[in-house]
């Protein structure tokens, strides 16, 4: 009775792990996902570049229709093509937290320029719309950090905003802000603070390499068109224009004076026709050379755009090529893994498929051996 018990048994044990093979499934590792957290620092830091840059254009804007001079002008768009640039730098970067750094620490560069400098080196009379706007901006970008951080978070990153901007004096209007990944890291390790560099899941990646592939482009484009807004307003101003102006009124001058002196004295014509003949050379070289500089203007500024669309171009690709670098390397670190799981898996199908029912019928032959055996003794007595 025991024999057959431990028989049942033995036959059930073989059927449960026969079906249990059934349960191996072989699945590949997409990358783990950032946290919530820090998903929602990224969307709600490049929301706000939207934001900071469209601030700054609409007031260089008004500033560049109000201003009567010239350099007023300039300096306002200018002004927004570097905050464009060094805004796109600072809330693209992979890393939520440096992106967010560097966002604030842009804001509050540019409020310390403008806070320090006279109004006659930026925008005269002009210049308190683009200081309330900048401080603004700063206390936006401060709101933004102590919403998307913990209360220890956003002390730690306070702390080291206030501290990389009085340890790197400020020069022109602020606008340039370099890349603080290290010192931010440094910074964390040095207050005993953890940090990740996950790096999230493929589609996290692929999205974050279209938003950037995106606000480079956009802003590409836009320093193309305020490029373009420059070279019309120094055209419009240029002083071969107001000289070429001037010769027009002379002449003028000059042929009504002519006009009149003929109707009463017809001898002195020929004297007249003389002085008029040399202003329509004076007119002729002077408009010679106005255009001559138009051109030379204009090949100038043609040379300096294309160095800045070139830099800009092979900046973005070092970009696509760091981003597809980082999904290629997370991929292949993920592969050794995923090749000793499926060996592992393997190694326990050949011993549940074939050891296991192996031995369970070696043992039951045995068994049924001694059985036999022991029932040709019991006869043989």
């Amino acid at each position: 009775m025991k024999t057959g018990i431990l028989c049942r048994f033995a036959l059930l044990c073989c059927v449960m792990l026969s079906g249990g093979c059934s349960l191996l499934k072989v699945s590949v590792s997409e990358g783990d996902p950032l946290p919530r957290a820090e998903v929602r620092m990224r969307v709600m830091t490049r929301g706000f570049y939207h934001d900071l840059t469209a601030a700054v254009a609409r007031t260089a804007d008004s500033i560049a229709d109000a201003a009567p001079d010239l350099r007023t002008r300039i300096g306002a768009v200018r002004w927004k093509m570097q905050v464009s640039s060094a805004a796109v730098g600072a809330a693209m970067q992979p890393i939520p937290e440096v992106a967010l750094a560097d966002t604030w620490i842009l804001c509050r560069r540019m409020e310390e320029a403008f806070a320090a400098a006279p109004d006659s080196l930026l925008f005269g009379d002009l210049t308190p719309q683009a200081r309330r706007t900048v401080r603004s901006l700063s206390e936006r970008a401060g709101a933004l950090a102590r919403d998307v951080l913990s209360r220890d978070r956003y002390a730690l990153m306070r702390e080291f905003v206030d501290a990389y901007a009085a340890a790197h004096p400020i020069t022109g209007d602020g606008a340039e802000t370099p890349n603080t990944t290290l010192a931010w890291l440094t910074f964390l390790e040095s207050r005993g603070a953890d940090h990740t560099f996950a790096s999230g899941s493929i589609a996290e990646v692929i999205a974050d390499l279209g938003d950037r592939v995106d606000g480079r482009s956009r802003q590409l484009a836009e320093t193309v068109g305020w490029s373009k807004d420059i070279l019309e307003m120094r055209m419009e101003q240029d002083s071969t224009r107001s000289q070429l102006l001037r010769q027009i009124d002379s002449l003028d001058r000059n042929f009504r004076r002519m006009a009149a002196v003929m109707e009463h004295i017809p001898e002195i014509s020929t004297f007249v026709a003389e002085t008029f003949g040399e202003r329509v050379g004076e007119l002729i070289e002077a408009m010679d050379a106005s255009v001559n500089h138009a051109f030379v203007q204009l090949d100038r500024q043609r040379d300096e755009l294309q160095r800045y669309v070139s830099a800009e171009r092979g900046e973005l690709m070092r970009d696509v090529d760091r981003a597809a670098a980082d999904t290629v390397r997370a991929a292949l670190d993920g592969l050794p893994a995923l090749v000793g799981k499926i060996v592992g898996w393997l190694v326990l199908l050949v011993v549940v498929v074939l050891g296991l029912p192996f031995a369970a019928g070696f043992w039951l032959g045995g068994l049924r051996e001694r059985v036999r055996r022991r029932r040709a003794e019991e006869r043989g007595e």
